[in-house]
């Protein structure tokens, strides 16, 4: 009777876990086809940045140096290991500080990471890979940006840092010699994912993107390769 009375319970928070995916994953397909900024046009002249996606991952790829925004001043080539590492481009991306810290690859995912992220945390980093080339990352997509549209950009990814009263951001040691973290701000959940803050990046900018974007694919749709 005991075993009867707890498969049934386990079927039942089964269904209950399956539908929440379900409602989620509708959720999110709606969030990302709804656009915000929906009257945002490209501009020929200016700032071109890119959105770059690693198929789970998405983040945004800046100049260091563009328009009287010069990064090194925040992202300083001595926080690297090796200060000529520093790069031409900083590709940058948020999430949940564990998650970050314990997954330098795929393949050390664990439910202990995942789970706790999931539900929500408080301590979050900005992770900044210094590039050399844009070909180094293997989808990055162009977007170019009038100069108020970047300093937009720029002061939603600044104030998602935490800096000192010199405007320097705290470094903590990367998965390798070119790149390196930062404390964050800002409560990581599954409702408010690393592709959700790219999403929010762009919409701070004024670009056309979807209202809500906790998977890369929902960012990436609306820029061509």
């Amino acid at each position: 009777m005991r075993l009867a009375f707890l498969a049934s319970g386990l079927k039942w928070i089964g269904l209950l876990l399956g539908s929440a995916c379900g409602l989620y994953l509708i959720a999110a397909w709606i969030g990302s086809t709804l656009p915000a900024n929906s009257d945002w046009q490209s501009t020929k002249s200016g700032v071109t940045i890119f959105v770059a996606t690693n198929g789970y991952h998405s983040g945004l790829i800046v100049p260091v140096s563009a328009e009287g925004e010069d990064w090194s001043l925040i992202i300083r080539p001595t926080d690297l290991p090796d200060p000529r590492d520093a790069g031409n481009w900083l590709l940058f991306g948020w999430g949940d500080r564990e998650f970050y810290l314990d997954t330098p690859t795929w393949s050390d995912i664990r439910p202990k990471t995942v789970v706790p992220a999931l539900v929500g945390s408080n301590h979050t980093l900005v992770h900044v890979d210094h590039l050399k080339d844009l070909h180094e990352v293997l989808d990055a997509r162009a977007v170019a940006l009038t100069r108020v549209q970047y300093r937009r950009l720029t002061t939603f990814i600044k104030t998602s840092m935490v800096l000192d009263a010199e405007g320097r951001g705290e470094a903590i040691p990367g998965y390798g010699s070119r790149d390196v973290f930062y404390a964050a701000r800002g409560r990581y959940s599954a409702l408010r994912t690393c592709n959700v803050w790219t999403g929010e990046a762009l919409v701070a900018a004024g670009v056309k993107v979807g209202r809500w974007t906790p998977f890369s694919g929902g960012v990436m749709r609306w820029f061509n390769k």
